[in-house]
């Protein structure tokens, strides 16, 4: 999508209670302006099939446009109200330096041959508590980060290791814990994750602002209060609606080494970047009912 073509998308933009929101200040938005863009997205093309490592039909984030005063106006209805619930917010911040021991702990646990993302032991995070989900690693100069797994098949597509491209998560544990919960209880207190950055270098989040798991669900399933779309959905459905594709709007934001996203990854279409960037990044992800505000230094 040319730069033309995310600014029409944006002026076109509207915000509902269905929409991911930005859980910050207006001020601190406009002062740290620099760290986000934006961009639109496209069904993979059948280059990007055959030579680039996509699955077929993947969502694939298009190159992120800078963020300039106008486009910055157009995001701001999309900041979090005081009202908003966490499940539709993503917060920025970072972990305490109390919390270090608990972040190599972690990442030894992550990396033991045995360890099975999703089902790692719970560690304390301040006041809050979050399950060890994985340590995912990112080489520099990726588009997207998030590759097919053949560890967690339940949930995934372990064929052949492709990139996922733009997607929800549907996470599911033997502890019954995840993201496969009703509509309404993913908006109200549904796991989110903490995605924390090890670096060494910088890494990206993309995420949907008006693509969420309930807007496509209402278009699938219109009238279920239940349903919640699948990856697969998605791409099914934006394969029968090309111009719902031009639509989306994502948010490009980028973490540094030491830094976290919170994000409600079972309801926001997402993926991790690397494009622009020469070293590799680590994150560290903890999924938990974290509330607005958990990690936030602003």
């Amino acid at each position: 999508m040319s730069e033309g073509s995310v600014d029409a998308a944006l002026a076109s933009l509207q915000v509902d209670d269905r929409s991911i929101r930005l859980d910050c200040p207006g001020g601190w938005l406009w002062t740290h302006r620099h760290r986000l863009s934006v961009c639109g997205v496209h069904v993979a093309t059948p280059e990007e099939v055959a030579h680039g490592g996509f699955a077929r039909d993947a969502i694939v984030p298009d190159a992120p446009a800078p963020l300039t005063a106008g486009r910055l106006r157009r995001i701001t209805p999309f900041l979090a109200e005081p009202g908003t619930p966490a499940g539709l917010c993503v917060g920025f911040g970072a972990l305490d330096r109390s919390h270090h021991r608990v972040v190599a702990a972690a990442s030894a646990e992550a990396a033991r041959p045995d360890f099975l993302p999703h089902h790692g032991s719970r560690y304390a995070l301040g006041p809050h508590a979050g399950r060890l989900v994985d340590v995912l690693t990112a080489r520099g100069g990726t588009r997207t980060t998030t590759v097919m797994d053949p560890r967690i098949a339940r949930y995934s597509e372990p064929a052949v290791a492709r990139w996922v491209g733009m997607h929800y998560d549907n996470a599911w544990t033997g502890q019954g814990e995840g993201e496969r919960h009703p509509r309404d209880v993913r908006v109200a207190r549904a796991d989110r994750r903490v995605i924390h950055n090890l670096g060494p270098g910088s890494r990206s989040l993309v995420f949907a602002l008006n693509m969420s798991a309930l807007h496509l669900s209402d278009r699938v399933s219109p009238g279920d209060s239940r349903n919640v779309p699948t990856t697969a959905q998605l791409r099914e459905f934006l394969v029968g609606h090309p111009d719902e594709v031009s639509r989306i709007v994502c948010a490009v934001w980028t973490t540094e080494v030491g830094e976290l996203v919170v994000l409600p990854a079972g309801l926001a279409l997402h993926d991790g970047s690397m494009e622009g960037r020469r070293k590799p990044s680590s994150a560290l992800v903890f999924a938990g009912t974290f509330p607005r505000g958990a990690f936030s230094r602003m």
